[in-house]
């Protein structure tokens, strides 16, 4: 008996259809190998819950449920079979959006194109470089910015930030 398992007849047979002197032998078997021992323990516990599985009636889903689903296989039918319409109706949901859209598009290209043009060369020509010193003695600055006076200007602004 031991180098017979009983595996061959525990895959032969549902488990609760063995009986007699087939449990007998298994039983017997199981003393001794513990393999067998654990393959009658998966045997076991399977059945019982095959059997408690069967007992438990199946769940029907609701009718709305049932025709949710139906009506959403129904749906992706019909766009299969006519794009044109799965295109109208997805039109009809979203033409304000894309109206609005198109219109500001619109106004922001004219308002480009019209726009008066801004004189930024101007306002860097008529920029008056003002110090502290010049603002409390009331002097005025030179008309023209020299090299100097700018890279001061520059450097200046970048020491007060990095400073704060």
């Amino acid at each position: 008996m031991k180098d017979r398992h009983i595996l061959d007849i525990l895959d032969r047979a549902n488990f609760a259809e063995i009986k007699g002197d087939e449990l007998k032998t298994v039983q017997a078997h199981n003393a001794i190998c513990a393999d067998c021992r654990q393959a009658f323990e998966a045997a076991r516990i399977s059945s019982v819950l095959l059997s408690a599985s069967a007992e438990v009636p199946a769940i029907e889903p609701s009718a709305f449920f049932q025709s949710k689903v139906l009506n959403a296989i129904q749906r992706e039918k019909q766009n299969l079979r006519k794009p044109i319409a799965a295109f109208w109706r997805w039109w009809q949901a979203s033409y304000p959006l894309v109206c609005s859209m198109l219109f500001i598009v619109a106004t922001l290209a004219v308002l480009t194109v019209f726009a008066p043009k801004s004189n930024a060369d101007q306002a860097v020509s008529t920029y008056n470089l003002y110090s502290t010193d010049s603002v409390i003695l009331n002097q005025r600055p030179p008309r023209s910015l020299t090299t100097e006076q700018a890279l001061e200007v520059i450097y200046t602004e970048r020491r007060d930030a990095v400073k704060r």
